[in-house]
């Protein structure tokens, strides 16, 4: 898994476009983030990586890197 494909399953989930994203963008603070974007990523860390995440662990983050980099922890344990 590379951060590059994570953004685009972060997108598709969220419902952007992939390139107007980074590793660096700070998610919370897009336009279209809300509660219910937390339960797509949520969904799609199940469906794609067959693990859980916790709505906890989310806001422990703030970029898509550190999402990145909890959910590849958790792929790799």
């Amino acid at each position: 898994m590379t951060i590059d494909d994570f953004i685009e399953k972060f997108a598709f989930a969220i419902e952007t476009e992939a390139s107007s994203l980074s590793p660096e963008t700070d998610y919370k603070q897009l336009p279209q983030w809300d509660s219910l974007n937390t339960l797509a990523l949520i969904a799609m860390a199940d469906a794609e990586y067959g693990i859980t995440l916790s709505g906890q662990a989310i806001n422990d983050t703030r970029t898509i890197a550190d999402l990145w980099t909890l959910i590849s922890s958790k792929v790799k344990a």
